[in-house]
């Protein structure tokens, strides 16, 4: 399987979440989606070129479900979901809703503790539109069918002590025999273990050339 890889981020995060696991790379054609979230503008799905292998992260699994132009050649999951809510009940997102809208800060930092990382931005980055627009998402995008649909090699990375994605939901999900576990590193796994996602990409890319 010769593709270029589209590194594709979620909610509250951007697309630096890739770049040390890109550094651990630097033999494959790699490029990221943007969702508009902190920092930089959002990207669209045009820019997924065709022979596309999808690597994303947490919504971003949902996103490229709903978008996706072509069946991609791969497509790998980093704690992702095919629908957040339920199983998460929507009034946890509306909580978060009105979080954002009162002090975009101090819930993303909120949101940040609880995946395991340090702050990942400034309250002048982030885009409080944009962020509450991707909660709506989460409540109300359903990528069930998209995720049946998928014609190509599928792989699931987890992490066993995510508190955003349960291990139950994504067993759920994907079906633990399908889910290649990290035992730590919490929700952000391109951030906190980059070279195990980096390691693991490249060997699901070596079994299915």
């Amino acid at each position: 399987m010769k593709a270029a890889i589209v590194f594709i981020h979620g909610w509250g995060l951007n697309g630096s979440i890739w770049r040390q696991i890109i550094a651990h790379m630097p033999e494959f054609d790699t490029s990221k989606i943007e969702l508009g979230f902190v920092g930089e503008a959002a990207t669209g799905p045009q820019a997924i070129p065709d022979n596309a292998m999808i690597v994303a992260h947490s919504l971003g699994v949902l996103w490229a479900l709903r978008y996706l132009p072509k069946q991609p050649t791969g497509f790998i999951s980093i704690c992702g979901f095919d629908r957040f809510s339920p199983p998460v009940p929507r009034g946890d997102l509306l909580i978060m809703k009105r979080g954002v809208k009162k002090n975009s800060m101090a819930q993303m930092s909120h949101f940040w503790r609880s995946c395991a990382i340090a702050p990942f931005a400034e309250a002048e980055q982030l885009n409080q539109s944009a962020l509450i627009e991707g909660l709506d998402w989460l409540m109300n995008w359903d990528g069930r069918e998209g995720r049946q649909g998928l014609r190509c090699p599928v792989h699931v990375l987890a992490a066993a002590n995510d508190e955003i994605v349960s291990k139950r939901m994504s067993c759920n999900i994907w079906g633990e025999e399908k889910i290649i576990w990290s035992p730590s590193g919490g929700h952000a796994l391109p951030l906190t273990r980059p070279k195990w996602c980096a390691d693991q990409i490249r060997q699901f890319i070596e079994d299915n050339e």
